[in-house]
């Protein structure tokens, strides 16, 4: 009897062994026939059709766009997806403003002991336009306010001691470097930035483009961009969607013009900037009154986003939906580059519209239907203002609050093979977990985010549903190489400054379709396991996001 029980005992301790908690023993990632529907040829053909000119780089709004727009529907219809959009079909109407700066009417004049100074358009400054008048102006005095950034969670605020009512605040781009990574971006965002001044009586804004995010992004790109659509979606009242009316008038500064606002102010612009950058809220009154006129004009538009569902299979998952979203959209014909006006966009975003296509494909011919829905959405506007995504989390096409997740593909990794992934917006909720497991199963590492002073997190379209309460995320590679010789960060960096929203993104350059099935092989595997996933992802306790707007 005492061997019986000895040899039970060795079984039973085998057994408990085996069937530990462990982070990856309850994993679900896919099968690898469902990963081999992926293909590195499916996507560059996808790519190739997105990005052509025949599309004329599909501005939203545009027939060009229509035309890739009708390629996704006509994709997610042969594949047997149904239709997610209004009415029955494929395509939800957003309807939109767009909103063209007139330069010869802007004006930027700051007075001071009689003398007025008139800064010059493009040179000194730009102004976007305002999004619910034609004409907007305003007038008053100046308070230098930091970032610009209440922060009660970092134990920060840029007002405190400063009386803002009536008067214009000057702030610097971005939010303090201090911050981790995705709060910095949430405080970094412009309409949070605008919010708080108007809470604190401001009239107008102004914005020094300046430091970090500088570095990357000269003020030469930034005229360029804002030679590019710029746009709002309009409710059922025609009210523009991120409007805040107390604020008069806002532009943006060039930052090696901005010393003129400090004149005669108790410190320089680098002094303010040294304070700020080691999280010392530093904020004081300007010399001098400003006058500010932005003038624009108006264009009513309509845009299509494309949406395709798959129903879930488990008889209770099936109401709640996993959601992967890429943006169609780039910024259509604009000003030439080397000779070239069609900014086709083919890594933004034509890869990652591509990688929805394949994703759609691998779960729709999968060995399974997974227990969630999953809805595939592609949208408009994103290079606008996230508009597609922001009007689809305002007014989506199934019950917000059975919406489980996003997982968000913008410019699919596709430069170089790499050793890693950035799950953006993974580290608030418990989607890092699948994304671990990913990252396990492939043979990646997982990195924190590699250029914090960017504000990736709020700069793409699962920043919509996040705001909405939804966990959200967006995968891209890290900096590590499978290639020792090439440089990751050297490689993004250079992306940016030459290619980023230029004729010069099309299929033409060096591409790597291998890099682009592996990530795309990531994004499929993260949300086959939400989707099969027994708990529904929730934010982290005490998040910033989840306090924000889980609630809503």
């Amino acid at each position: 009897m005492k061997s019986k029980l000895a040899a039970l005992s060795v079984a039973t301790a085998v057994l408990l062994v085996l069937c530990a908690p462990s982070l990856h023993a309850q994993s679900l990632f896919p099968p690898q026939q469902d990963l081999d529907k992926i293909t590195a040829a499916g996507i560059h053909a996808h790519m190739e059709f997105l990005a052509d000119d025949l599309l004329e780089g599909r501005g939203t709004g545009t027939r060009g766009y229509q035309l890739a727009a009708n390629y996704v529907r006509a994709e997610f219809e042969q594949l047997g997806l149904a239709p997610a959009g209004d009415n029955g079909t494929y395509f939800q109407q957003v309807r939109l403003r767009q909103v063209t700066p007139n330069p010869a009417n802007d004006s930027l004049v700051i007075e001071r002991g009689g003398q007025r100074t008139q800064l010059a358009f493009e040179k000194d400054y730009v102004m976007p336009g305002d999004s619910a008048h034609e004409d907007a102006s305003a007038s008053g005095g100046m308070v230098f306010v930091g970032y610009g950034v209440t922060a009660p969670d970092q134990h920060y605020d840029d007002y405190a001691g400063i009386d803002a009512k009536g008067k214009i605040v000057v702030t610097i781009f971005n939010a303090p470097p201090a911050f981790p990574s995705s709060v910095r971006a949430f405080y970094s965002d412009g309409f949070v930035k605008q919010r708080n001044a108007a809470a604190h009586g401001a009239i107008g804004i102004i914005g020094i483009w300046t430091g970090e995010q500088a570095k990357n992004t000269p003020w030469s790109a930034i005229i360029a961009f804002t030679h590019q659509p710029n746009m709002n979606w309009l409710d059922k009242n025609g009210t523009p969607n991120d409007y805040v009316p107390e604020l008069r008038a806002k532009a943006l500064v060039n930052g090696s013009s901005a010393e003129v606002f400090f004149a005669g102010a108790p410190h320089t612009l680098d002094q303010a900037m040294a304070s700020i950058t080691a999280a010392k809220p530093l904020s004081f009154p300007l010399e001098g009154r400003l006058d500010m006129r932005e003038s624009a004009k108006f264009t009513a538009l309509q845009s299509p986003n494309i949406a395709a569902v798959l129903p879930g299979s488990d008889p209770t998952l099936k109401n709640e939906y996993v959601i992967l979203s890429a943006h169609v959209d780039h910024v259509g014909i604009g000003d030439a580059v080397n000779g070239d006006t069609i900014y086709n966009g083919a890594v933004d975003n034509a890869s990652g519209t591509a990688a929805l296509l394949e994703i759609a494909k691998a779960f729709a011919e999968g060995s399974q239907c997974p227990k969630r829905s999953v809805l595939f959405l592609a949208v408009t506007g994103e290079e606008a203002g996230l508009l597609g995504s922001d009007y689809f989390a305002h007014f989506p096409t199934v019950p917000i609050k059975q919406i489980a997740a996003n997982v968000n593909m913008d410019g699919v990794s596709i430069l170089y093979e790499f050793k890693d992934i950035v799950a953006l917006g993974a580290d608030h909720s418990t989607l890092a977990e699948p994304v671990d497991d990913v990252a396990h199963h492939l043979g990646l590492e997982v990195s924190p985010d590699p250029m914090p002073e960017e504000n990736f997190f709020i700069r793409s379209d699962q920043y919509s549903f996040v705001k909405q309460g939804v966990p959200a995320l967006t995968i891209s590679e890290g900096f590590k190489t499978v290639d020792p010789a090439l440089d990751g960060k050297k490689m993004q960096v250079d992306w940016i400054q030459t290619r980023y929203h230029t004729p010069q993104d099309d299929m033409q350059q060096p591409l790597n379709f291998k890099a682009a099935r592996l990530c795309t092989e990531v994004l499929f595997a993260v949300g086959y396991e939400i989707a099969n996933a027994p708990e529904r992802p929730h934010w982290n306790p005490g998040d910033i996001f989840g306090q924000r707007f889980a609630k809503q």
